[in-house]
């Protein structure tokens, strides 16, 4: 799944020449992710060092990439 990630996150980059600052992806591909950890429960540190927010949707066939101007937490309000 990582390298899913940076795959989509480097072609964002190279289409649009910035990096992401959103990740999309399901429940089932954050499971997926997890399993790559050492730490499952420390994903955010994972988050972290890629730059971006994660965004879970159940409809979503494969992780993508994207750029928002705000801060998820921030224009959710969450």
């Amino acid at each position: 799944m990582l390298s899913t990630i940076y795959a989509v996150a480097k072609e964002f980059e190279h289409e649009h020449g910035f990096s992401p600052n959103c990740l999309y992806m399901s429940y089932g591909h954050l499971e997926a992710l997890k399993q790559q950890l050492e730490d499952p429960y420390e994903f955010n540190s994972i988050l972290v060092f890629l730059g971006m927010e994660l965004i879970l949707t159940p409809n979503i066939r494969t992780p993508s990439v994207g750029w928002a101007h705000a801060p998820w937490k921030e224009a959710v309000h969450v």
